[in-house]
């Protein structure tokens, strides 16, 4: 078990630095552009990765990329949305402990669909996360309510996907080829919401700001890859929790480079410390 802790987590690193990443990004620019350069980032690196190392028999297995393109469509697709506009309305400090109450969602559909066993630890976790999203999002419950709703979409969403994932690769055992499939229909998504939408002339190719979105689809396509084969690995109730320990690779690297555009207050640091030290807990082997 450690060895898909350790993918997990490094994933959550790399999923943290895209945070922050699409935060700088939206500093001069706006979220239709950094979903659709993100998503193109993200796409091409997958692509890459899995030309050089699958085989192209995988794609006969219809059913499981089936699968794969429906956890697309849900997450990153309608997630990385309400995503990136909670990063630009309430910034990454708040964003991330609201959408780490996705394992609550992922372990308990896991359970319920796949079969996976509700512990005193997962049961003791979830209160955890509950409590870190409350105490993080105190402060801001009265003024920006409706800001949160973004941030919480994406959490629903996210938890969705996790368990489809994981049933996907019970099917075929092939993590890159997931998270590619994943990563192209999210991409597809992105374009036709945002087309039909009227947002797309927000998409520029002068944008100045598209170099941080573009490095951010990247790590987004490297956590991919190991969330995606530690997934492979384990039960969901394990991975979802500790890929969901983002946020406090977020609050710290928030804190090195863009502190002048986030204000992390005592709440939302023991918050997030809270969420994710429930998160951790439902993750312990």
């Amino acid at each position: 078990m450690v060895l898909p802790a350790v993918l997990a987590l490094t994933a959550a690193g790399f999923y943290g630095a895209s945070s922050i990443l699409v935060r700088r990004g939206l500093h001069g620019s706006n979220p239709h552009a950094g979903i659709i350069f993100s998503a193109i980032a993200n796409v091409a690196v997958l692509s890459i990765v899995f030309l050089l190392f699958v085989p192209l028999s995988v794609l006969l297995s219809w059913k499981a990329l089936l699968i794969f393109a429906i956890a697309g469509l849900l997450a990153p697709g309608l997630a990385r949305l309400l995503r990136y506009t909670s990063l630009e309305r309430v910034g990454v400090t708040r964003t991330g402990p609201i959408t780490s109450a996705s394992p609550i969602i992922s372990t308990g559909l896991a359970v319920l669909l796949l079969g996976e066993e509700l512990t005193a630890r997962i049961l003791l976790g979830t209160a955890m996360i509950i409590a870190g999203v409350l105490v993080a999002s105190w402060r801001e419950l009265d003024t920006n309510r409706a800001d949160m709703i973004f941030a919480m979409g994406a959490a629903v969403l996210v938890g969705i996907s996790m368990p489809i994932r994981k049933y996907g690769l019970n099917l075929l055992d092939a993590p890159i080829a997931a998270g590619a499939i994943t990563a192209l229909m999210a991409l597809l998504m992105a374009l036709l919401i945002i087309g039909l939408g009227g947002h797309i002339r927000k998409v520029s190719i002068h944008d100045r700001n598209m170099k941080f979105f573009l490095i951010s689809g990247a790590c987004v396509g490297v956590a991919f890859i190991l969330n995606y084969t530690a997934l492979s690995q384990a039960e969901v109730s394990v991975i979802g929790p500790l890929i969901q320990t983002a946020p406090i690779f977020a609050l710290v690297l928030s804190q090195a480079f863009i502190n002048h555009l986030e204000k992390v207050t005592r709440e939302v640091t023991i918050g997030t410390l809270l969420a994710v030290a429930g998160a951790v807990l439902i993750g312990a082997a």
